[in-house]
């Protein structure tokens, strides 16, 4: 987990106007999506966006847009011809795909967008070979405490709301058992 956290975190700060994260399900979209909320550069508002048209229209060039559309192949190509649009970003607009969906199939035949996503992908999968237990007990021995116990005290209000605690909490919640 701390591999996908710190290339997403990368990929939200390289300053490029697009970036593409892939997904295995819709859980694992939604826990993405999420962390983009918690780890985006303060100085963009994040918005998201399931619509083509929302993601690349002027308004939204000054914001990290997370861009989790319904139709993978319509929004590849509808981006792949709105290249220029996406040159006069200031933030990234990020792309989700499904793994192995019919959008990544897509991207293959792009050029433009292709071009653009270049080393601007990250597989949070990939990313996160190492065993759930091995994290766990990672968590365990930095904060000693189990992520079940962390996340009742969180629960219980008995942790701050900050910055540092919103990334626990979403490793927790990642590590969490039952």
């Amino acid at each position: 987990m701390r591999d996908s956290t710190g290339a997403l975190w990368k990929l939200l700060r390289t300053g490029r106007p697009l970036a593409c994260v892939l997904y295995e399900d819709f859980a694992a979209r939604e826990a993405l999506v999420e962390l983009s909320y918690l780890i985006a550069p303060n100085e963009f508002e994040v918005r998201r966006t399931e619509e083509l048209d929302e993601s690349i229209h002027a308004e939204q060039e000054n914001a990290v847009v997370l861009f989790t559309p319904h139709n993978e192949i319509d929004a590849i190509r509808g981006l792949d011809a709105r290249c220029e649009l996406l040159l006069r970003r200031t933030a990234p607009l990020v792309l989700f795909l499904l793994r192995r969906g019919s959008g990544v199939q897509e991207l293959a035949r792009r050029r433009g967008i292709a071009a653009l996503l270049r080393e601007q992908e990250i597989d949070p999968d990939e990313l996160d070979r190492a065993s759930t237990e091995i994290e766990r007990a990672r968590f365990c021995a930095e904060l000693r405490q189990t992520p079940e116990e962390w996340l009742s005290a969180w629960r219980d209000g008995l942790k701050a709301d900050s910055p540092e605690n919103n990334l626990v909490l979403h490793q927790a919640l990642l590590l969490e058992r039952g």
